[in-house]
């Protein structure tokens, strides 16, 4: 029955999300049989069916095998309106689900669908970016003053010399910092995981690579690098690391496992150029610290090696189209974002043309024309195929004629 009640089928029959966040928690805590990670006091006798030799629910259960895997990607970006540490804590647990889907060959065929639902897959996505761009940030700031409380607190004298109202709204302040530090970073690191795993899959990662999704990941994934390495992050230190799931130098090899799993995409290097967070440098040092620290082996540490060299040509080309776009018409330019199109489509609610990846960021936050404020959804854009003929002939000739100067 919750397995039903999750379906994406039963979505408006449990429209709270709050229930139905609560329903996924129901598995986890209940049906997902205990390992190394997570330990369940269920006995076998509630998590797996006796007809089916013993197996776990999870994994024998024919509507399990069909729907549960679509539903929790669905569930992830839905939990978002939950609360702050109601949100961070559900999606720990539907990550752990997920994984444990993934690991099990019955789900394979329920994950290849998952490529196929292209709106909910970009909700889902766009949850786990949304998750590590407002949090991550927070947490590399909220560590040092933990760190400066404990070193407080250690001595004696100092302590002492602070009146004591002082101490209590430093105390306050202080177990708030670290309430939020350890639920934050256990979401983020079960985020880089999933991205990890997920990404192992071609049809997966080939999601990951759309217009409309690329850069967001390619912006997500350097601003962790600035924090991890950028900013000294691994230099960090706080008292008992493990009690705030501080763990940077397995979160560095978690977000380059993904840097590697894309390296070989020349849409996802030249989303890295583009991005505000690179520079050259970053990427060389987080080559050398991987290297250093034996964080990836093998083809992976190789392909996140010819990565910084690809962005870097990718980074001199988009340089020289920059100066190509300078005079570009007015028509080729997003009115939106005053950008040069990539794929341009007609909004059929108000007639103007915008980037698809513009109009498709804008409607996952409201489902409306941006121009007139009309119901509108990313089924109802039509290619501008005229258009877009006309801006690749312009774009060729200005090629063409610098390459001749």
């Amino acid at each position: 029955l919750t397995v039903k009640l999750l379906s994406k089928d039963c979505a408006k029959l449990v429209r709270n999300y709050n229930l139905r966040a609560s329903l996924g928690d129901i598995l986890h805590d209940v049906f997902l049989p205990g390992d190394g990670s997570h330990r369940n006091d269920i006995p076998n006798s509630v998590i797996c069916d006796p007809l089916s030799g013993g197996r776990p629910y999870l994994v024998s259960d024919k509507m399990c095998q069909d729907t549960l895997a679509p539903s929790l990607l669905l569930l992830y970006g839905e939990v978002e309106t939950t609360g702050f540490y109601e949100k961070s804590s559900h999606r720990v647990k539907i990550a752990a689900l997920l994984k444990y889907l993934w690991d099990s060959p019955e789900h394979k065929p329920a994950f290849r669908k998952i490529a196929e639902d292209q709106e909910s897959f970009i909700t889902f996505a766009n949850g786990i970016i949304n998750d590590m761009n407002d949090k991550f940030a927070g947490v590399m700031e909220k560590l040092p003053a933990i760190r400066t409380v404990q070193l407080q607190m250690a001595n004696p004298q100092e302590w002492a010399a602070i009146s004591e109202e002082e101490r209590e709204t430093i105390l306050e302040r202080h177990e708030e910092n670290e309430r939020s530090v350890e639920n934050t970073l256990k979401l983020c690191d079960t985020v880089l995981k999933m991205l990890g795993f997920l990404n192992t899959d071609k049809a997966i990662r080939d999601m990951f690579l759309l217009p409309d999704m690329c850069p967001r990941l390619a912006n997500m994934l350097l601003f962790v690098l600035t924090k991890l390495v950028g900013s000294r992050g691994l230099d960090l230190k706080v008292d008992n690391p493990e009690k705030y799931n501080f763990r940077p130098k397995e979160m560095l090899q978690n977000v380059c496992v993904v840097f590697s799993s894309f390296a070989d995409a020349n849409t996802f290097q030249a989303a890295c150029a583009k991005s505000g967070y690179y520079t050259p440098d970053l990427l060389s040092k987080s080559v050398k610290t991987c290297r250093k620290l034996g964080l990836l082996v093998g083809e992976s540490m190789d392909l996140f090696e010819k990565l910084e060299g690809k962005v870097e040509e990718a980074a001199k080309t988009l340089g020289d189209d920059e100066e190509i776009y300078e005079d570009a018409p007015d028509e080729f330019l997003d009115p939106l974002m005053s950008e040069f199109m990539i794929d341009p489509v007609i909004l059929p609610t108000s007639n103007n043309v915008v980037d698809r990846a513009t109009i498709q960021q804008h409607l996952l936050n409201d489902p409306t024309d941006p121009f007139n404020r009309k119901p509108l959804s990313i089924d109802d854009v039509v290619p501008a195929e005229e258009l877009k003929e006309k801006m690749k002939a312009w774009l060729d000739a200005k090629r063409a004629a610098k390459g001749q100067n």
